[in-house]
């Protein structure tokens, strides 16, 4: 391999590109959405449609809110994806509620229909 090529591995046009597409997605992923929308912001972070250098850090920085501000709330298992779930009865616990006024605020947002009726699979 031609040392310039260890150097910059791809070609110029290659990498421009690349760039290209990271420009059009971080357009897509921020476009219209106000300074202060953190509801919005974490709806298109969850979005599977967006790219997960995009969506990650957003993800993280939830978390740690999670372990910092809600430190006993631990999940009761994971989605087929993953994915923490928690059990309403404790989320309405933790955050002084009751679990009607929760599953009213989700309907509300529109994510009634995110809510799992059945078990999640355990933690290992």
């Amino acid at each position: 391999m031609p040392p310039e090529r260890r150097t910059r591995p791809l070609a110029s046009h290659i990498a421009a590109l690349l760039d290209n597409v990271e420009r059009l997605a971080c357009r897509r992923f921020f476009d219209g959405v106000l300074k202060d929308d953190a509801e919005e912001m974490i709806k298109r972070a969850y979005d599977e449609g967006n790219p997960i250098f995009l969506r990650g850090p957003i993800m993280e920085t939830l978390n740690d809110g999670m372990q910092e501000f809600f430190p006993g709330l631990k999940p009761s298992g994971v989605d087929d994806e993953g994915r923490q779930v928690f059990n309403l009865a404790d989320l309405a616990e933790a955050l002084g509620t009751r679990e009607e006024d929760l599953l009213a605020h989700a309907e509300k947002m529109g994510l009634k229909a995110q809510l799992r009726t059945t078990s999640p699979n355990p933690l290992h």
